[in-house]
């Protein structure tokens, strides 16, 4: 695909939100999504109307502690202005944490070397952090957890663990890390891959944790991961425990 050319400078913004009231990252249509508020706010500080490029497509209920886009604009303007006038026109539950100028040929989506994503599981009701977690209280076998993680690693057809929809030439990732661990009363699993597919991280934590629950075993597992079907996996994990955490370039 051909990067489109930036007249004027180009502008990388690093995001955190909470996408718990949104239609995921990307604009569309028939809901509100995090890309149409940003693209607003900057519009409102700038008065020029720009498409945004997001480093990933979060869906419904995804957070992001380092989502990455970029943009152009025409007039040049402080970035520290840039930082604070965003700030000052997004929601409470969008922020900007870091405005810069890059080189006019940076794409936040095609230079992304790799992207981190963190799943939580909370093993304790919570009411304050509910919107951030899974929460399960079934006995789960973590040697099991951490078995699946490990047999994920590598360069993998991944159409098991991704949504019918998903419109991509390849289902292909490389996965470079995959790992469970507790940490105080949560269950996290991270997760480090050059590209994602539509709703594979959370198709990927359902499935797991229907083995670790028993029901299915680690055979079945393998058995789904190489089946490359979607209607062999598991459950798909809510949104709400899943977090955009870095973006390496």
């Amino acid at each position: 695909m051909a990067r489109s050319t930036i007249d004027g400078c180009n502008i990388r913004l690093i995001l955190e939100y909470d996408g718990t009231n949104y239609c995921g990252w990307q604009s569309q249509s028939d809901g509100n999504t995090i890309q149409d508020f940003v693209e607003s706010a900057i519009y409102q500080l700038t008065q020029e109307r720009v498409r945004v490029i997001g480093a990933g497509r979060t869906d419904a209920g995804v957070h992001a502690r380092g989502q990455v886009i970029n943009f152009p604009l025409k007039k040049a303007l402080p970035i520290n202005k840039i930082y604070l006038g965003l700030n000052s026109y997004l929601p409470a539950d969008i922020v900007v944490k870091l405005a810069e100028e890059v080189p006019v040929e940076f794409h936040a989506r095609f230079d992304a070397q790799k992207r981190i994503y963190q799943y939580f599981i909370s093993l304790e009701r919570t009411a304050v952090f509910r919107d951030f977690c899974w929460q399960l209280f079934y006995k789960l076998d973590m040697s099991l957890l951490q078995s699946m993680a490990g047999i994920i690693v590598g360069n993998h057809d991944f159409s098991s663990f991704a949504r019918h929809e998903t419109q991509t030439r390849g289902k292909t990732c490389r996965v470079s890390e995959s790992t469970w661990r507790i940490q105080d009363e949560y269950l996290i699993y991270r997760i480090v891959a050059n590209r994602f597919l539509h709703g594979m991280v959370r198709t990927i934590v359902g499935t797991m944790i229907d083995v670790a629950r028993g029901r299915f075993d680690l055979t079945e597992f393998n058995a789904i991961f190489q089946a490359r079907d979607r209607n062999r996996g598991g459950q798909t994990a809510p949104p709400r425990g899943l977090f955009l955490e870095e973006v390496i370039y």
